[in-house]
């Protein structure tokens, strides 16, 4: 076999060697731009009224605001019925606590009858242990106490309220200690019921 010639490298071969590799420092070369297209030829349709086109392009909004306005009247109609319901319940919350006013202001009377009655008996025993001067004290307390029974008995719940408003913003240390000696009373006699 022959031997082979080495080739030379001639300025032409180093100038396609160097085309071959790619230049890192280049600018890349702008891309042709594409061919514009062509113009439609088909005419564009008539546009609608605005009113027909804003129906159209927005059912979900338009549904939402009768569903919107329906829950709004709904709720209206609701309140209404609610509002008279409590009104209704008021009035027989009322009634029913005035009833029951009613029926504990007799009883109270009762019970302050029932005490007068008692520290009218226990004067006697008073003046026995104690002597006459202690004795008169509880015949006054017992007249006082009858007095305000028969107070209770005579006077409706509103008169009974008012005078109580009354002696309360005159003597309010009176009343204070009136109620305290009414508690304590209506407290040993619920205990002793209790007991029986």
């Amino acid at each position: 076999m022959p031997a082979r010639a080495a080739p030379d490298t001639t300025e032409e071969d180093k100038m396609m060697a160097k085309a071959a590799t790619p230049a890192t420092k280049k600018a890349a070369a702008p891309r042709p731009k594409a061919p514009a297209k062509a113009a439609a030829t088909k005419a564009a349709p008539a546009r609608k009224p605005a009113s027909t086109k804003t129906a159209k392009e927005h059912p979900i909004r338009d549904q939402l605001a009768v569903t919107r306005d329906t829950i709004k009247s709904e709720a209206s109609k609701k309140a209404a019925s609610l509002k008279q319901e409590a009104a209704a319940l008021k009035k027989q919350a009322t009634a029913s606590a005035r009833d029951a006013a009613i029926k504990g202001k007799d009883k109270a009377a009762e019970a302050v009858g029932s005490l007068a009655k008692l520290l009218e008996d226990s004067a006697g025993t008073v003046d026995a242990k104690f002597g006459k001067q202690y004795g008169d004290y509880a015949r006054s307390a017992a007249s006082t106490v009858a007095g305000l029974a028969s107070t209770l008995d005579k006077k409706d719940l509103d008169e009974l309220a008012a005078s109580t408003r009354d002696m309360v913003k005159k003597n309010p240390a009176i009343a204070v200690g009136a109620a305290t000696v009414i508690g304590f009373v209506l407290a040993r006699m619920l205990k002793g019921g209790s007991n029986d």
